[in-house]
């Protein structure tokens, strides 16, 4: 999980050009780091790519609104 907390770090660090030490897993995608839904499926995007998760589906996304939602979706994912 850890693992997973850190690769989500450096994609959303290099995304939204934020220092990876201020992400957080309490971190909100919109709140604190203003992205918009173009950012969101960007983030999504990468996502998919980095974990060879194939498409997350679309009613899947409303969950994931702070990188720790999404570190336990790609854990349950990756799990399965």
């Amino acid at each position: 999980m850890q693992d997973i907390f850190e690769r989500m770090q450096k994609i959303i660090a290099e995304q939204f050009a934020v220092d990876a030490e201020e992400i957080t897993a309490e971190t909100n995608f919109e709140d604190d780091l203003g992205a918009d839904s173009v950012d969101l499926v960007e983030l999504v995007m990468s996502m998919e790519e980095e974990f060879e998760i194939g498409e997350v589906r679309e009613d899947e996304l409303s969950g994931l609104t702070t990188v720790g939602d999404c570190v336990n979706y790609l854990t349950k994912k990756l799990d399965a």
